[in-house]
């Protein structure tokens, strides 16, 4: 199965008011293919391969339970924000969007979104993770067996792909925006 990740850094206000007109996500699925390449003029696009993104979360998650407390609380806190379902007290990702267009969003588009205040919450987060010390505790780790050739079993792998939701955060901090990240399937 093949996905790709879309990444929109937005800014909030339209992309709210986008989503409760079109009652869910429609209003990027269903948005114009403009020539210039701005179909929606209050978002940026961002692409990646879905099946490394979701990897590096799988990979976080059998790391994790072998990381010292002490790491394992300052990932927790970022990689919880941006991966579902890594394990018991680890936060679960934002879903902002659908707070403020005050209905549930479908699961199967939506992976997380993040209105301005928590993009600069989850950056704060992810600036403390102490990556090096993570790296160092790897050598260490137990991974089972790759099930395929594309699962993330190294920590070079990971750290590109999670770099991706820093580079992402930093992006919307700069520019004062929110994070939208959907699933194609």
């Amino acid at each position: 199965m093949s996905f790709d990740v879309i990444c929109l850094i937005t800014q909030w206000a339209p992309a709210v008011a986008a989503c409760r007109e079109s009652r869910g996500t429609d209003f990027y699925w269903n948005a114009p293919d403009n020539p210039d390449g701005v179909d929606l003029p209050f978002a940026a696009e961002r692409l990646y391969r879905g099946f490394d993104f979701i990897e590096a979360g799988v990979y976080y998650e059998i790391l994790r339970g072998q990381l010292p407390s002490r790491l394992r609380d300052k990932a927790d806190a970022f990689l919880g924000s941006v991966y579902h379902r890594l394990g018991p007290g680890c936060p679960d990702p934002p879903d902002d969007l659908a707070d403020d267009v005050g209905f549930e969003l479908a699961r199967h588009e939506m992976y997380y979104s993040m209105r301005p205040a928590t993009v600069r919450t989850v950056l704060g987060h992810a600036r403390t993770v102490p990556w090096p010390e993570i790296e160092q505790a790897v050598t260490s780790a137990t991974m089972p067996p790759r099930n395929t050739r594309h699962d993330v079993r190294e920590f070079e792998h990971f750290g590109s792909i999670v770099w991706f939701h820093q580079d992402w955060l930093e992006e919307a901090d700069r520019t004062g925006r929110g994070l939208i990240i959907l699933l194609s399937h």
